[in-house]
């Protein structure tokens, strides 16, 4: 059997769609299957699982967007699929594997009452109505890129016993670039609700460290970011009073998985890194303005995260930075003293 699953997103988008491949996977433990996906797609779908055989990367921005879909129609017109499972609510999108002589499962709207997952899992239920058993957010991380985190951390005076606290203080599409902010009134709106101010992260980190643990030892606070990003972070960490290690590091997505993986805690706003540690079962501190997390929040058991929403405070029209260090700190100490 060849099955086609079709999500074309950014990486948090492609992370939430996890769950129901491994139901499918587990309903169809022999089938081959393909992905198609967005430019996002292979590093994080990379080595998945034996059965997950190819993907196919659709490019819907830019300048070639029109023959990138014409290389996709020519694939699938060479291809047959016995089954498809659309994630895309996009008409247009599914409408294409509608010429095909294959099953499709797909829905044009999903319910914003129940987590975007849930709405994927509840398309594979068609196919699979017998389906039993909680499939949550995962990806894969390899030994040796967790043997080199460790290597990483221990140059810096972190050792495998340490509690480590990570802080994400960007979101998908964050830019330094002033022009960016002020000509975009979308970036400007998407800053609101997904930027915590950079002063609150360096109160947090000070606070953190400070923070005594059940065996007397205290976190191990650190940020990881692109050098791109480095102003953000260079700017936290001048006045967090030492409290805070900033790696720079190139991209590499192996690395990044480990990394957060070894983290005991990630605090982070609503973007792509959240959903990765859901999927590496890294305990999460999630900041929610504007977005429901009810919709796409982490795809985890309940008591691995806490949410924290700009909704529930005195001004949420503020966004994010309506949130005060405070409540983090709390949400962290909750976290990190219920082991």
């Amino acid at each position: 059997m060849r099955i086609l699953i079709v999500r074309i997103g950014r990486a948090g988008d492609i992370v939430m769609t996890t769950p129901a491949l491994s139901a499918i996977i587990n309903c169809y433990p022999d089938a081959s299957i393909t992905f198609l996906t967005g430019p996002d797609g292979p590093r994080l779908l990379k080595d998945y699982h034996p059965n997950l055989q190819e993907l196919w990367i659709w490019n819907r921005s830019g300048a070639l967007a029109y023959f990138n879909k014409r290389k996709i129609i020519k694939k699938l017109e060479q291809t047959h699929f016995d089954k498809i499972f659309c994630f895309e609510t996009n008409r247009s999108i599914a409408d294409i594997f509608s010429r095909y002589n294959s099953k499709i499962y797909w829905s044009d709207t999903l319910d914003n009452t129940i987590h975007c997952s849930q709405n994927y899992l509840d398309i594979v239920k068609q196919a699979c109505p017998s389906l039993t058993g909680n499939f949550y957010a995962h990806l894969p991380v390899k030994e040796d890129a967790i043997k080199q985190v460790n290597e990483e951390l221990s140059s810096i005076g972190i050792s495998n016993d340490d509690t480590i606290i990570m802080l994400h203080p960007t979101f998908s599409g964050y830019s330094s670039n002033p022009f960016t902010w002020l000509f975009s009134k979308k970036y400007r709106t998407q800053t609101k609700h997904r930027l915590w101010p950079a002063a609150s992260f360096s109160k947090l980190g000070i606070m953190l460290s400070a923070l005594p643990l059940a065996d007397n030892s205290k976190p191990k606070v650190i940020i990881d970011l692109i050098p791109d990003e480095a102003e953000l972070g260079n700017k936290i960490i001048e006045t967090s009073k030492d409290s805070i290690t900033l790696l720079l590091t190139p991209p590499n997505f192996e690395r990044y998985k480990a990394l957060i993986k070894r983290a005991n805690l990630l605090v982070t706003p609503n973007t792509g890194p959240l959903h990765i540690a859901a999927a590496v079962d890294t305990e999460i501190v999630a900041l929610f303005s504007k977005w429901s997390p009810t919709d796409c929040g982490p795809f985890m058991r309940h008591d691995r995260y806490t949410i924290l929403r700009a909704e529930d405070t005195p001004e949420p029209q503020l966004g994010l930075p309506s949130i005060s260090v405070e409540t983090v700190f709390e949400g962290c100490r909750k976290r990190l003293l219920s082991h």
